[in-house]
Parts: structure tokens; C-alpha cells; sequence
């Protein structure tokens, strides 16, 4: 509310077309935000304990992965690029850490890729589940699948890849964290999650890349408000998160857009918060041990937050459940919740 504040004020202080007066308050808005942004100080640990992070190799999934294995876990990073996923695990090893970090290759936009890294966990122990990857304002496409693929990557192979590790987490009474997005609130209508076409969202309209973005961070609160009330009974917590407006690799192909990629850099410049910055949430639902009994909330810097009416509605939880259910062809031996 503050920087809004300072937008108001500063239209009748500093001449609109002064680059020199917007320059000093792009940096007065970001050194406000600086001292905003919430830091998860605890000395929770996470010795014993074994955390699988999805697209864990660069940006939040990183910084977190660093934090984690750094509180003892054994942290595996599960990514589509072996080579990163390898050079990370590296680069976490030399900042030093007492736990260990493993690679794994998952492409979650592949369900025959899920089910092939969660083949090879049968058995192990798994503590935390974090669905971390995404992709954004990407051209609709579709998979080798016949899924829609922000869809695929976003919330599908995260369905998929829960119920196949399940088992494991119900072992250990674990968690599974969906990294969602604020960006949830921009679905207004049901008609925006494409239920009735299956996902596939077949439409050519502007901005359209920006809105299947939006319907995926919507399945991700809308999964986890439905994963929670059938885990009852089973000691597994799931929460949902949105990590803020973070300056990471996501941000790449919208930048590049021709008329509105140079509004988002100034935008991600002043507002942005580090990829260190925005993991803190996702930190705090892995490691915290006052969450041991919540579970089913979002979570904004660290704290409950409101999710929008749609993300509440538990009817249309359930029917994205059932839609997604076929769509990953999920097995009778598959269903574990």
C-alpha cells in the first residue's frame, strides 16, 4: 500500500515525464520493498528428513533446495535437465551443507516421465513434496500426451506425481507444497479453467498465454483444497502458496513480448523479489514444525492468506479432480487417496 502511495503522490511531486524523477522513485519503491519482503528466521532442521522439489535447479526451487540441505535434509532435485540439475547440485555442495543433494530426471509435463521418476522412489522414504515447477506465457501446445502443456507442466504432472508418492509420504506423515500464484485471482469465471474442453483450451485471444498461466495457479489451490480433505485421517499436511512477484526465469519470454515486455523488466525491477526472497514461504511450509497440524491453507509471505472465491468453491474442486483423474489416466494401483 505504501509504494501505491508513493505512485499517488509522487504524480503531483515529480513531473511525469521527468526520467531522472521516476528513476529515484523506481528506487525508493524497490528499497521499500527490500525491507518488506518477510524472512523466515528459524532454526527448525530438517536432519533425517528427505525433500523432493520439482524443478529444483535454478530460481525458488533452488534457493530452496540450498536452505533445505543446508538444515540437513536430503534434498533431491527432480528436473528436466540433468546437466543443471547437476551443475546446482554442485554449486550447493561447494556453499557447504550438512545434508545431501541428489538429481532425477522428471519432465512433469510428461506423465509417462512421472511415472518413471516415481518408479524409482518406490520404497524410499519422502518427507516433503514440493510441486515447484512452471511454466509461463508460453504459446498454447500440445504435448506428445495430447495435454495442453502449461496445463501438463503445471498442474497435471503435479496431480500425477502426488499420487504416486503418496504412499511414501503417508509413511513418514509428510507434506506436499504446490508453489501456486497471486495470478490465480486474474480466472474470474469458471468458464476460464476450460473444464468443459477438457483443459485443452483451445482459443486465440489476446493475452491468452497470460490466462492459461493464470487457470494452472488456480488448479494448483484448487488441488491442494481437495488434497487436504482427502488426506484426512492420514497425518499427510498439503498447502498452497503464492512465493510473490519473483525476478526469475519466468519472466524471460515475457520480456520478450514486443509491446508489453518492457513494462513487465521495469515492473520486475522494482517490485520483484529475489529468487532468495521469494523462496522463504515454501521454506517455511517444508520446515516448519508449528504446521505439523495445518494443512488446506494458502499461504502469502509467510502467513495465511485469502485465496480468491473460485480457489474456495469445493465443487469445483472436485470436479477438477475427476477431470484430471482421466486426463493422467490415472491406474486403479494409482489411486492412493
Amino acid at each position: 500500500m505504501l509504494d501505491v502511495m508513493l505512485y499517488l503522490v509522487s504524480w503531483f511531486v515529480v513531473p511525469p515525464w521527468s526520467a531522472v524523477g521516476w528513476g529515484m522513485l523506481g528506487i525508493c519503491v524497490w528499497v521499500i520493498n527490500r525491507l518488506r519482503y518477510p524472512w523466515w528466521h528459524s532454526s527448525d532442521t530438517m536432519d533425517g528428513k528427505t525433500v523432493v522439489i520439482t524443478g529444483a535447479n535454478k530460481g525458488i526451487g533452488l534457493e530452496t533446495a540450498k536452505d533445505l540441505a543446508g538444515r540437513g535434509a536430503t534434498v533431491i532435485l527432480a528436473c528436466r535437465n540433468l546437466h543443471k540439475a547437476t551443475a546446482a547440485r554442485d554449486a550447493i555442495v561447494r556453499g557447504g551443507c550438512r545434508g545431501q543433494v541428489e538429481v532425477a530426471e522428471v519432465d512433469v509435463s510428461c506423465m509417462s516421465s512421472v511415472r518413471e521418476f516415481a518408479k524409482k522412489l518406490e520404497g524410499r522414504q519422502v518427507d516433503v513434496l514440493i510441486n515447484n515447477a512452471a511454466v509461463a506465457d508460453i504459446p498454447r501446445q500440445l504435448t506428445s500426451e495430447g495435454l495442453e502443456l502449461t496445463i501438463a507442466t503445471n498442474h497435471l504432472g503435479h496431480f500425477l506425481l502426488t499420487h504416486l508418492l503418496m504412499d511414501n509420504l503417508k509413511t513418514t506423515r509428510g507434506r506436499v507444497v504446490t508453489v501456486s500464484s497471486v495470478g490465480h485471482t486474474w480466472i474470474k469465471e469458471v468458464k476460464g479453467l476450460d473444464l468443459e474442453g477438457d483443459l485443452q483450451f483451445q482459443y486465440d485471444r489476446p493475452l491468452a498465454t497470460l490466462e492459461l498461466y493464470a487457470a494452472s495457479k488456480l488448479m494448483n489451490i484448487l488441488f491442494t483444497k481437495e488434497l487436504h480433505m482427502k488426506l484426512h485421517g492420514t497425518g499427510v499436511t498439503a498447502y498452497c502458496l503464492h512465493p510473490g512477484i519473483v525476478n526469475t526465469d519466468i519472466f524471460n519470454v515475457m520480456t520478450s513480448r514486443v509491446w508489453y515486455g518492457l513494462f513487465v523488466k521495469l515492473f520486475v525491477w522494482a517490485y520483484a523479489k529475489s529468487s532468495a526472497e521469494g523462496a522463504q514461504t515454501t521454506i517455511m511450509l517444508a520446515a516448519s514444525k508449528e504446521l505439523q497440524d495445518v494443512s488446506g491453507k494458502y499461504f502469502v509471505d509467510c502467513k495465511v492468506a485469502e485465496c480468491s472465491s473460485l480457489a474456495k468453491d469445493e465443487g469445483l474442486a472436485k470436479k477438477l479432480w475427476e477431470i484430471s483423474e482421466r486426463l493422467v489416466q490415472l491406474q486403479p494401483h494409482e489411486q492412493t487417496l
